[in-house]
């Protein structure tokens, strides 16, 4: 594998830090010792470990500007040519019109019904609230008209509300004895009839699972795979499980009775409900969706997601996806190009593939998702991918999830990850798992709250150019039990078993050129924990790379090196380390500076 260069320049940068008489403490994204996110409204706090910060130590200039740039375009900003013969839409169009720019349809279902293979379908400035499904062998183009803003919609305004039956007998008697004056804790109900599959796994009916750590529901947030969702003027509320626990900022679906219930007069206010789950679905080899927009649509666990890639040769560029209740894009074809996309605050996951091979990520922003707390395994959070081979995420901006920003797992082989940023996640920046052959380069990962990086059972993987800033551990090169070998275990890519370079064996790892900078734990942690192999079986290279902490204790240990497969030697300073193993003879680490207090 190859990849450009970076704009940053290694060993330029070592001398910048170094030439320094005192050597000042900054950090271009980190200003505090807590990273605050929001979820949909709702915060959540993470704690970071205390990191001493180095001038010139913060996202390379490239990088920066590339994440900076991540994401979609505003909407309503794109300008896409228009051919002859294209078919246009409008929310106040008419379905019997000719689709003309004079005279518009009025929904999308109809100018797919119209429209030839190979065409255009384009949308008018307002909000279609439809799903739709482009079909098999009917590829298309559908995007926004020049300079106009284009929502699918996937929520309705719910009028009617009422004070509750049993509260508004209350308050009438009340009112009789106190003249009338409100308690302050009403509710609020209308008649609902929506009722969404609330199934937790990808198998529709099937009950969660029930391995310890590894169901998708936890304990404390028991209604996360429920795919209702209510806002009050744009404010997502949270759904909870019965009357007495509604509140001003929360909502309660009673499916039997079939009623919605708010702890705010609604009165004033403007009330939306999802009511649509899939919004799109890509069944055509070679269609392409620009410059539109998706939100409030609610699909559950089975769905996949709100917008679906189930063909090859897909594109999708400048598009928002927002406020999905669990999953909001995924891919399961090849071929596919995801250009300059938004994916934020959906349910469980920002994005998932699955069997997408030659997958092109380039300018993704997935920021903010997992608001409805899902376990952090087996899935949720920015990104993942499973049994996907040749995928390349470059110039990518993964930040805030409530989870892993960047996963592999099950098989992935062939992975390059570039330009991008990993910061403030609730779990790993990057993880790959049980996978093979990957270049991870000239990326930014700081404050996530486990490890910067984590490599599990992956082979041929060089890490190099790389900033990691502040987690449980930088890097962390970890073994399991787990074998190809065993037919029982998940995660073989069946296409793929006699693959005799995926082997789930973590060896051939390269480790240069990067620079480490505090962490609470180790700043390069390598384990096997069957107690099988020593480093000298990783067969890890670890070389030019620079250390920065605050003191010789803080963290107490620099490295974690298995020098027998017995256990980890701890390693206290890089020359210890160098000593004791021949590796980092070009490495350099800096011990001084003050450290973020928490």
């Amino acid at each position: 594998m190859s990849v450009a260069r970076g704009t940053t320049n290694r060993r330029f940068r070592r001398r910048q830090v170094f030439a320094a008489v005192a050597i000042v403490l900054a950090l271009a994204v980190a200003a505090t010792a807590l990273v605050v996110s929001s979820f949909g409204g709702r915060a959540t706090t993470t704690t970071r470990p205390d990191v001493p910060i180095v001038e010139g130590v913060g996202a390379p200039d490239g990088v920066a500007a590339s994440a900076a740039d991540a994401g979609a375009a505003e909407l309503g900003t794109t300008s896409y040519e228009i051919p002859a013969g294209a078919l246009f839409v409008s929310p106040s169009g008419d379905n019997d019109a000719d689709g003309s720019l004079e005279s518009p349809l009025r929904t999308i279902k109809a100018a797919l019904a119209r429209v030839s293979a190979g065409g255009m379908i384009v949308l008018r400035a307002g909000e279609y609230h439809e799903a739709f499904t482009i079909a098999e062998g009917t590829p298309v183009t559908v995007q926004s008209y020049p300079g106009e803003v284009v929502w699918l919609d996937g929520s309705e305004i719910v009028k009617g509300w009422q004070l509750d039956g049993e509260q508004a007998d209350r308050e009438q008697a009340d009112g009789e004895q106190t003249g009338g004056e409100q308690t302050g804790d009403e509710l609020w109900s209308v008649a609902w009839g929506t009722v969404f599959d609330s199934s937790p796994t990808y198998e529709r009916g099937a009950p969660d699972n029930t391995e310890q750590y590894w169901n998708f529901v936890t304990a404390a947030h028991p209604l996360a795979a429920h795919p209702d969702q209510l806002w009050l003027d744009d404010a997502p509320l949270t759904q909870v499980g019965s009357r007495d626990e509604v509140t001003a900022s929360s909502f309660f679906h009673d499916e039997s009775a079939g009623a919605l219930y708010l702890g705010e007069n609604p009165s004033g206010h403007t009330v939306r409900a999802s009511t649509l789950q899939r919004a799109l679905s890509i069944r055509a080899e070679g269609s392409t969706i620009r410059g539109i927009g998706v939100r409030r649509f609610a699909p559950s666990v089975p769905d996949f997601g709100a917008v679906t890639v189930e063909r090859p040769g897909v594109t999708i560029e400048n598009v928002v996806i927002t406020e999905s209740a669990t999953s909001g894009l995924f891919i399961t074809a090849a071929n596919t190009t995801i250009r300059q996309v938004t994916v934020t605050e959906s349910g469980m996951i920002g994005v998932a593939a699955n069997y997408a091979d030659n997958l092109l990520i380039d300018g993704l922003k997935a920021s903010g998702n997992n608001t409805e707390w899902f376990n952090r395994a087996p899935v949720a959070g920015g990104l993942k991918l499973t049994r996907s081979r040749t995928v390349e995420i470059r110039n990518s901006d993964f930040s805030a999830n409530n989870a892993t920003a960047l996963w592999f797992d099950q098989s992935c082989r062939d992975m390059t990850i570039t330009g991008s940023t990993f910061v403030g996640n609730a779990g790993h920046g990057l993880f790959l798992e049980i996978s093979a052959r990957a270049l991870v380069a000239d990326n930014y990962l700081a404050d996530n709250r486990i490890y910067g990086m984590k490599i599990n059972d992956t082979s041929s993987v060089e890490i190099r150019d790389n900033i990691v800033v502040g987690s449980r551990n930088a890097i962390a090169v970890l073994q399991d039990e787990r074998l190809k070998s065993d037919e029982n275990e998940a995660g073989h890519d069946e296409r793929h078993l006699d693959d005799p370079e995926m082997t789930w064996v973590g060896t051939d790892v390269s480790i240069i050129g990067n620079t480490l900078v505090g962490s609470s734990e180790a700043l390069l942690w390598v384990e096997d924990y069957s107690r099988t192999r020593s480093a000298r079986d990783f067969g890890i290279t670890v070389d030019n790379n620079l250390y920065v902490r605050a003191t010789d204790t803080a963290p107490r240990t620099l490295i974690a090196w298995p020098t027998n497969a017995i256990g980890v030697t701890p390693f206290s300073s890089l020359a210890d380390f160098a000593r004791g193993t021949g590796q980092e003879q070009t490495g350099l680490e800096h011990l001084g500076g003050s450290v973020l207090e928490r």
